[in-house]
C-alpha cells in the first residue's frame, strides 16, 4: 500500500504529512478533480 501511495504522492495527487507514527495521505485539488472526473461529476 504504501508504494501505491508514494506513487500518487510523487504525481502530485496527494499530499502526506507526519503524525507520531503514522503517515496521513490527503487528496490535493488536482487528485480531487480526477477523482469528481471518475466518478462522472
Amino acid at each position: 500500500m504504501s508504494q501505491h501511495l508514494s506513487a500518487l504522492h510523487a504525481a502530485g495527487l496527494v499530499t502526506r504529512s507526519r503524525s507520531g507514527r503514522h503517515v496521513l495521505y490527503r487528496n490535493t485539488e488536482v487528485g480531487a478533480a480526477l477523482l469528481r472526473a471518475a466518478r462522472g461529476g
